[in-house]
């Protein structure tokens, strides 16, 4: 597809890049003493963001030795007029020519015989030299506006982990309440197994929302997390995320036999999905298998909702894949569970 700046731009915005590079039509010409690039990069996760400019710039000053050898010639007689400068690089090239046994002519134009492999060093020279022949223009074209972006990332991810465990916790008190008898006596009472079970689902649902609520009050309180700009679409994704999270408490409480299996069985799982899944740190860095199985957990979901509504402040068109994949898995997550708990004999 064709770019031009404004494609670019909107490129990254959107999500479908981490970063965008552009040569203008007049990038380099025969008279220019510098390659001008424009970098249009998404710092949504900051790691990503120093590693692609990093290579973006190591890429730049070593596969274009020539122009650079060029536009250093062109700088001389910039700064020292056309007739010294001249006389600079001529005299530059007798020199190399004295101890390098190189063609003064071809000193000169240097685009007929330098190659990137012997100049690979380049990258390593001072930043202001460098900046003489490579201009590089950069825009952070998303988030730019994000008073914390740090806590903005990473706010999402802590508050996920946090109610995983506290889900896990509640769901499997069911054990407790079956040892100490609590469990008999109000199965004496006229409700049944499947009232009981979403008696605890709902205050189960009801624990995730208000403990989502209030770990970004409190991001907004100490960090400045701005969630009340985008907060009807930030609680789509709460309440999305509290129905997978809630299913997967009650999942575990209706696989396990005893509320430390229990425990012991969400403490891996947790752990696991919220390592994979990009609560804790960016997917980009692990193996491209292990990245494809993160989308088969509803941490991936959840995170890439909250970064669309903090991050980006996308509409709520954006965010319905997010909300339909999180309560697709929370609504088969129920099934299982429901089913389970049938056959189980945690009520006995």
């Amino acid at each position: 597809m064709p770019f031009d700046t404004a494609s670019v731009i909107e490129y990254v915005r959107s999500g479908k890049a981490t970063a965008g590079i552009f040569f203008p039509t007049d990038a380099y010409t025969d008279t220019s003493s510098a390659l001008n690039l424009k970098f249009y990069y998404d710092p949504r996760n900051e790691m990503e963001t120093q590693m692609v400019t990093g290579l973006f710039q190591q890429a730049v000053f070593s596969n274009f030795p020539s122009i650079m050898a060029q536009s250093g010639l062109r700088q001389a007689r910039s700064y020292l007029g056309s007739d010294s400068g001249s006389a600079f690089n001529e005299g530059l090239a007798t020199l190399v020519h004295k101890y390098f046994n190189l063609d003064t002519a071809n000193f000169l134009n240097p685009g007929k015989w330098m190659t990137a492999e012997g100049h690979n060093d380049t990258a390593n020279g001072p930043k202001n030299f460098m900046n003489s022949f490579v201009r590089i223009e950069k825009k952070q074209v998303v988030g730019e506006n994000v008073k914390n972006q740090w806590a903005t990332r990473s706010i999402g991810g802590w508050a996920l982990t946090f109610l995983l465990f506290a889900l896990t916790a509640s769901s499997s008190s069911l054990f407790d309440e079956r040892k100490s008898g609590v469990m008999l006596r109000i199965l004496t009472s006229p409700v049944s197994r499947l009232h009981i079970l979403w008696s605890k689902y709902m205050f189960n649902m009801a624990l995730a929302v208000g403990q989502l609520l209030f770990m970004f009050f409190v991001g907004w309180l100490m960090f400045q997390v701005d969630i009340f700009s985008i907060f009807l679409n930030l609680v789509l994704i709460i309440l999305s995320a509290s129905v997978a999270c809630t299913s997967f408490g009650m999942l575990l409480a209706a696989v396990s036999k005893t509320s430390q299996q229990a425990n012991g069985l969400g403490t891996l799982l947790i752990l696991t999905m919220s390592a994979i899944g990009g609560a804790w740190f960016p997917t980009f860095l692990m193996p491209s298998a292990i990245q494809a199985l993160s989308k088969l957990t509803f941490v991936y979901w959840a995170m890439d909702g909250f970064l669309q509504v903090l991050w980006r402040g996308v509409g709520t068109a954006s965010i319905l894949p997010n909300i339909a994949i999180l309560l697709g898995m929370g609504a088969l997550i129920n099934i299982v569970s429901v089913w389970q708990f049938k056959k189980g004999d945690i009520f006995s």
